[in-house]
């Protein structure tokens, strides 16, 4: 049996090829939307993809089924009673999907979502036995999956579904079976995801904490550790719902010069730099929020932008244009109208320019001491907070943030510094401020990292 897991950085992503070379088929389950990878290696191995397996209907990406579909003609399977609206098969309990060494069992796992399911494989050149489970989002290493996306009426019903999935579906498969989740760290579908790829269920129903609690204790658990729901999900949900558009049917990104930026501005567009912020506080094309390219710029892009909203990229080069659109892509960001690299041209073209300051640690120091009104907004999450903070800083996670804003506790005209561990999360929020009217806002540079490293001094 060949088996081989697929990672999107960033997301968290995971997905699988499961083939047998002996008679040149494979499976892949839960693709990503850019599917090359998963061609290049059947092809190397000599196999053809000759079926497509989805655990459930995903929330944070968009799938790459129906780009595999068109692509290998291989056909959709998917749980039993899933209301999409694209062509499919439907997979139910104990269903089995063999070819060669290769045997597959579907397991009725509902509680992430009503429909979904986990997939028992078992290698027959070494035996019946199940040798690997595809969990998809019910069970992670070291967490579980959300059960609030069906909505919150469905709630109570879903985190019985989990539980009763997690123990009593799971319980006749042997300790040495090896899980391989849907999903590792930094997804939004579960909280406290462990970064290790697979783990082993007996591993799992000794150290994940959600595994060894009765149904009251994982209950009141559950109910209080769902994270935040991000603001893109109703809309990939959706999609994948209908299915997708394939990627070659979307329109190509061109480059845009000044007089088109400008044109394009009089719509209601996105502006979305994607510098460094040092780059961006020297000068951007005002109106423009700052997610520095990086594996997370994805999750980010989707928690501040609606993903109906066309898009502008500014990049330092034409190759992080290229890594961006297949990022947002990913997440549902289809309507990326075009992109113009660094903003020399529009300054040269006499354009009006914005900056966002970057204050150093010492200056912050100075500062706080000089200024008692000058605001430090902290934008960390809770945890990092109580792990120790500057004293006095006013402190507000970067979701709430964005979310909510600030407008209930400081005017436009007060001088606001933003801090964050490194100095990434303050650039956003410090340039979302901007796009919101604040007028004196800087980003600190290095963090609360430079800070602490510095001064050695954090209040608790």
């Amino acid at each position: 049996m060949f088996f081989k897991q697929f990672k999107v950085d960033g997301l968290g992503c995971l997905s699988y090829l499961i083939g047998c070379p002996r008679v040149s088929r494979a499976v892949v389950v839960d693709p990503k939307r850019d599917i090359q990878e998963y061609i290049d290696t059947a092809r190397q191995e000599k196999m053809k993809i000759t079926g497509i397996i989805e655990t459930h209907v995903h929330a944070d990406h968009i799938s790459g089924a129906r780009e595999l579909q068109v692509e290998t003609d291989a056909p959709i399977y998917i749980g039993e009673h899933t209301p999409v609206s694209y062509e499919a098969s439907f997979l139910k309990e104990g269903d089995v999907i063999t070819f060669g060494s290769v045997k597959i069992e579907v397991v009725s796992t509902p509680g992430h979502t009503p429909f979904s399911i986990s997939l028992a494989v078992s290698d027959l050149l070494r035996g019946d036995m199940v040798q690997l489970l595809l969990t998809g989002d019910l069970l992670f290493v070291g967490s579980v999956g959300r059960p609030d996306l069906a909505g919150e009426e469905l709630l109570d019903e879903q985190i019985c579904n989990l539980y009763e999935s997690l123990n009593d579906k799971l319980e006749r498969f042997e300790d040495s079976v090896e899980i391989f989740p849907a999903h590792g760290e930094g997804s939004a579908c579960g909280k406290g995801i462990s970064p290790k790829l697979s783990s082993t269920l007996g591993y799992e129903r000794k150290t994940n904490p959600y595994l060894t609690l009765d149904f009251d204790a994982f209950k009141r658990e559950m109910e209080k550790s769902i994270p935040r729901r991000p603001r893109n999900f109703t809309h990939i949900i959706g999609t994948n719902t209908k299915g997708a558009a394939t990627l070659k049917s979307l329109n190509q990104v061109y480059h845009l010069g000044v007089s088109d930026i400008k044109k394009v501005l009089e719509k209601d567009v996105a502006l979305v730099d994607l510098r460094d912020a040092a780059c961006f506080g020297g000068a951007h094309i005002p109106g423009s929020i700052n997610i520095g390219l990086s594996p997370s710029s994805a999750s980010w892009l989707g928690d501040i932008v609606d993903p109906e909203t066309h898009i502008v990229l500014v990049s330092s080069s034409e190759g992080d244009v290229k890594k961006a659109v297949t990022m947002f892509r990913r997440v549902g960001y289809d309507h990326i109208y075009g992109y113009c690299v660094g903003v020399v041209g529009w300054v040269q073209s006499g354009e009006e320019t914005g900056f966002l300051p970057q204050i150093s640690i010492h200056a912050l120091q100075h500062v706080i001491e000089r200024y008692p009104d000058h605001v430090l907004l902290d934008v960390r999450t809770n945890e990092e907070w109580e792990q120790g903070h500057v004293e006095g800083a006013f402190h507000m996670p970067i979701h709430i943030l964005l979310d909510n804003g600030i407008e209930d506790h400081f005017s436009k005209e007060d001088h606001i510094s933003v801090i964050c561990r490194s100095g990434y999360r303050s650039n956003i929020a410090a340039s979302f401020l901007k796009l919101k009217g604040f007028i004196h806002v800087y980003s600190v540079i290095g963090g609360m990292l430079a800070w602490q490293r510095k001064f050695d001094v954090v209040y608790e």
